[in-house]
C-alpha cells in the first residue's frame, strides 16, 4: 500500500494460488475506507490479484495526512480462502512526522519514503491501525537557527551605536568584519538546519513527489539564508550611516553583503564537500567534481565582485607610493595588477586593505594613519603572506580537519581503544588551538621577512599596533595575546596603548585627516 502526500493510496494485493477464490474489492474498500476508481480484483493463472487507487482515503489537514486501516473483513475473507498469513507492507513519503499506532511493524526508512511491515495472521478480532505523518510546528524548529545571526546582527548593531566615544571608523571596521563571520556562520548554520529539516523530503512532500521538487529543493536551501543576510544588511545601515557622515548607501551595503562574502563562503561548501566526498565516502570522481567546481566558483565570483564593484575610478594615481608599492611587491615575489584606495566612508571595505586577484584595494584610513615608511611595513607583511599562501594553507588545514578526525575516530584500532569523549569532541576542540598555533608561526614568518625587504624594524612595529586599533575585537585580543605571548612577534615589540583613540570632531580617524591625493605622496 503506497499512501501519497495528498492522502491518496495506490493498493496491490496478490493472493497465491487461494483454496476459494472471492472477490477482495468490499473487503479493500473498507480497509481504505473509500471506493476505488477502476480497481482490477480479478483471476490470473490461479492468484487472486487486485489493485487500484484511491483519492480520499486518507484526510490532509494543513500539513498532516491521518487515517485508519480496517484490517477486520480481509481478514475475514482470508480465513474463508484459507491463506495462513499475508505480509503486508504500508508505504508513505518521507517527512518530518510519522506516527502508527500498532504494535510489531518493522519500520525501514529510505530517502524518498517511510516504510512499516509486518505479518498478519486471520484473527477474529483485528482493531484498527491509525497512521499519521506529514509535518507539525516543532518540525521547523530548525529554521530558528537562521534567527541567531539576525538577533546577534541587532545586538552589534545596538553596541556599535552605543560606542560614541570610538571613532565611527573603528566601529564600522570592527562590525563589519564581524558581520561578514556572521553572514558566512549564516550559511553554515543553514547547512546543518536544512539537513535536519530534510529539504529534499519536504519539497517531495508539498508537491507530491511533483518534477518540480527539485527546484522547490533548491529554493530552500537558499532562499531563507538569503533573507537572514537581508535583514542583517538593512539592520547595518545605521551604522554605515554614521562612518559616512549619516548617508547610508544601500547598494553599496548590498554589493558587500551579497557578493563580497559569497566569494568566500561558497568555494568554501564546494571544497568541503570534495574533501568530504574523497576522505569519507571514498567518491573519487565526487570528490574531484566538487574540488573543479570550488576552484572554478572561486575565480568566477571574485571576477563578478571585481566588476560589479566598478573599482575602475578608485585606481590609485601614479607616483612615489604607487611606484614604491608596485616594487616592494615585486621584491617580495608577488605580481600586482592594480592597486586601488578607497574611501572609508563608502563601507566597502572591513578593514583598512584587502588583496583579491592580485589586486590592492587600499583604505584612505590606511594612509591616515599611518607614515610612509609604516605602510610599506604592513603591505610587504602581507605580500609574504600572500607569496606563501598562508590564508589558503589554514584554510586547506580548517576544511580538511574534520573529514580526518571523523576518519580517525572510526578506525577500528582507534574506536576500541580510546573512549569516544578523546578520539572524537576532545580532537574537534584541540583542532581550533593548533590552527591558531600555525597561524601565529605564519604571522612570525611574515613579520621576519617584512623586515628583511623593508630593512625597516621599528615601522613594523610601530605600524601593527596602529593597524590593531582600527578594530575594536582585534584591539583587545592583542592585548590578550600579549598576557601569553609578551615576545612573540614584531607587533609586540611596541605594546599596545590601554585604550582606543577617541573620536575627535571633524576628522575620519584622527586629526591629520585629508584628502587622498595629498595621502598618496604623504611622508
Amino acid at each position: 500500500m503506497n499512501i501519497d502526500a495528498h492522502g491518496g493510496v495506490d493498493l496491490h494485493i496478490k493472493i497465491f494460488e487461494p483454496e476459494r477464490l472471492v472477490p477482495l474489492a468490499p473487503a479493500i474498500e473498507h480497509l481504505a475506507g473509500c471506493g476505488f476508481d477502476n480497481p482490477k480484483d480479478r483471476e490470473i493463472e490461479g492468484d487472486w490479484i487486485f489493485s487500484g487507487s484511491c483519492a480520499g482515503a486518507f484526510r490532509k489537514r494543513g500539513l498532516l495526512v491521518g487515517g485508519q486501516l480496517d484490517f477486520a473483513p480481509l481478514m475475514e475473507i482470508l480465513k474463508q480462502a484459507k491463506v495462513d498469513r499475508i505480509e503486508v507492507i504500508v508505504r508513505h513519503p518521507r517527512s518530518g512526522f510519522s506516527q502508527f499506532l500498532d504494535s510489531g511493524w518493522t519500520i525501514e526508512t529510505t530517502a524518498q519514503s517511510i516504510e512499516y511491515r509486518k505479518t498478519l495472521t486471520p484473527a477474529p478480532l483485528v482493531p484498527p491501525v491509525r497512521l499519521a505523518f506529514g509535518y507539525r510546528l516543532i518540525n521547523f524548529l530548525p529554521i530558528s537557527l537562521l534567527l541567531f545571526p539576525v538577533g546577534l546582527s541587532l545586538i552589534m548593531r545596538w553596541a556599535a551605536l552605543r560606542a560614541r566615544q570610538t571613532d565611527p571608523v573603528v566601529v564600522w571596521f570592527t562590525y563589519w568584519s564581524l558581520f561578514g563571520w556572521m553572514i558566512s556562520g549564516v550559511w553554515l548554520l543553514w547547512i546543518e538546519g536544512s539537513t535536519v529539516l530534510d529539504c529534499a523530503a519536504l519539497a517531495r512532500f508539498l508537491l507530491n513527489d511533483s518534477p518540480w521538487a527539485p527546484l522547490l529543493q533548491v529554493t530552500f536551501y537558499v532562499v531563507p539564508p538569503i533573507l537572514a543576510q537581508l535583514v542583517c544588511t538593512v539592520a547595518s545601515g545605521a551604522v554605515l550611516a554614521r562612518a559616512g557622515g549619516e548617508q547610508w548607501m544601500l547598494p553599496v551595503s548590498m554589493k558587500h553583503a551579497f557578493w563580497h562574502e559569497p566569494v568566500t563562503i561558497w568555494p568554501i561548501l564546494c571544497l568541503w564537500a570534495g574533501v568530504a566526498s574523497l576522505t569519507l565516502f571514498n567518491q573519487v570522481a565526487l570528490g574531484l567534481a566538487c574540488l573543479a567546481i570550488a576552484y572554478a566558483a572561486h575565480v568566477v565570483l571574485v571576477g563578478l565582485w571585481l566588476r560589479l564593484q566598478k573599482l575602475s575610478r578608485y585606481e590609485l594615481p601614479p607616483g612615489d607610493l604607487r611606484s614604491r608599492i608596485l616594487e616592494l611587491a615585486l621584491k617580495a615575489g608577488v605580481t600586482l595588477k592594480e592597486i586601488y584606495l578607497l574611501p572609508a566612508t563608502e563601507g566597502r571595505l572591513g578593514g583598512p586593505f584587502m588583496i583579491r586577484r592580485r589586486r590592492l584595494i587600499l583604505s584612505d584610513v590606511l594612509l591616515r594613519v599611518l607614515k610612509k615608511n609604516e605602510t610599506e611595513a604592513v603591505l610587504a607583511r602581507q605580500f609574504v603572506h600572500l607569496r606563501r599562501h598562508h590564508r589558503a594553507i589554514l584554510l586547506g588545514s580548517a576544511v580538511v580537519s574534520l573529514p580526518l578526525i571523523y576518519r580517525f575516530s572510526h578506525l577500528a584500532m582507534v574506536e576500541g581503544r580510546l573512549p569516544w569523549a578523546l578520539r572524537g569532541p576532545l580532537l574537534v576542540w584541540i583542532t581550533p588551538v593548533l590552527l591558531y598555533l600555525l597561524w601565529r608561526r605564519f604571522e612570525r614568518t611574515a613579520d621576519t621577512e617584512a623586515v628583511e625587504l623593508t630593512g625597516d624594524r621599528e615601522a613594523l612595529a610601530h605600524a601593527l599596533p596602529k593597524i590593531t586599533q582600527l578594530n575594536v575585537i582585534g584591539f583587545y585580543w592583542r592585548r590578550f595575546e600579549q598576557r601569553f605571548f609578551p615576545n612573540g612577534g614584531a607587533g609586540d615589540l611596541q605594546q599596545l596603548p590601554e585604550a582606543l583613540p577617541a573620536r575627535e570632531e571633524g576628522s575620519l580617524v584622527g586629526a591629520n585627516a585629508g584628502d587622498a591625493k595629498r595621502l598618496v605622496s604623504a611622508d
